[in-house]
């Protein structure tokens, strides 16, 4: 991870090189999390990776591979002091908090997890249960930058490209058929593994977040492998709708308990229900909250890829 962060300083001006490496530092950090035993950490991390990444990439495309360079000294010593001053005073904080004495509160939580939340994972329990009116913030906050990125890009035009740096001619082909074909065929793996991670999720690594980040990076690789026209005909959905659709699932979900319960706002309830056959399944109010924080999660990140990779393009000359 040291060695990744320290070739993106010396790389920085090739863009996708750096990126590439920034990357690396990131499915680095899963392991450390996955190292420590907090695998809810682990998986969200990769999936967030994922989907930075190919936001990224998607950017990089509109923009030089080579960054331009930078001759002012003065900006640079400005730079060198500021990596000085963040880099010394994150790494101050970090000592501080591992050489003072610790009270933590996680005692409670992992007390109280199952008895009062109905669910075995703490972290999901706190998300959802615990602290959900901050996650209900979260995911809202969510919903309006995605907007806001679909609406500072509707009109805006970009330069196509007509050749790459080095002058070659740039392929405008949209379907890559490897990839088409390899995703068409593990699309609906991974929607089933976005489903089981979704439903386990109370009670075992997963949840609503994560699961929405794999349903993410499925369909949008779809978009990039078949190409987004054929991918748009077949997939009528308005990602706008969904987050949306998300967003009101949750917040009915806490309205309920007031409405029906007078209870406080996301104020959750846990039985467990006998059905023939299967046998007793334990539920949570919680999981519809779940199901909102996906369904936006989903929506929001969707939205934003496909804005992002269907921009107004106007024709260039070499750029």
């Amino acid at each position: 991870m040291c060695v990744a962060a320290m070739g993106v300083v010396f790389v920085h001006r090739a863009r996708f090189a750096a990126l590439i490496l920034l990357a690396v530092v990131g499915l680095t950090v899963t392991l450390v999390f996955a190292y420590y035993s907090a695998p809810d950490l682990a998986l969200t991390q990769i999936a967030v990776e994922a989907v930075t990444i190919l936001l990224l990439l998607l950017a990089l495309y509109y923009l030089p591979q080579d960054a331009p360079p930078e001759r002012a000294v003065n900006r640079a010593l400005r730079d060198f002091f500021l990596g000085c001053l963040a880099g010394g005073g994150v790494g101050w904080l970090t000592w501080a908090m591992l050489t003072r004495p610790l009270d933590s509160i996680s005692s409670y939580f992992i007390a109280y997890s199952l008895q009062q939340g109905g669910g075995a994972n703490v972290v999901n329990v706190l998300l959802v249960d615990f602290r959900g009116y901050d996650t209900y913030g979260e995911i809202t906050v969510i919903v309006v930058a995605a907007l806001g990125v679909a609406a500072m890009l509707a009109g805006v035009k970009l330069p196509q490209r007509a050749t790459d740096d080095s002058g070659r001619p740039w392929s405008l082909e949209t379907s890559h058929l490897p990839l088409d074909l390899l995703v068409r065929l593990l699309l609906p793996l991974a929607l089933l593994v976005s489903a089981y991670l979704f439903l386990r999720g109370h009670n075992a690594p997963g949840g609503g977040f994560v699961a929405g980040l794999v349903t993410a990076v499925a369909v949008a690789l779809l978009y990039v492998g078949a190409g987004l026209a054929w991918t748009r005909e077949r997939l009528k959905l308005s990602f706008r709708a969904v987050a949306a659709a998300g967003l009101l699932i949750a917040g009915l979900t806490g309205l309920a308990a007031m409405a029906g319960f007078d209870r406080p706002f996301l104020t959750s309830a846990h039985g467990h229900l006998t059905w023939p056959v299967i046998g007793e399944i334990p539920l949570a109010s919680a999981m519809m909250f779940d199901l909102g924080v996906y369904l936006t999660v989903v929506g929001a990140t969707l939205l934003v890829l496909t804005r992002l990779g269907d921009p107004v393009v106007v024709p260039a000359q070499g750029v």
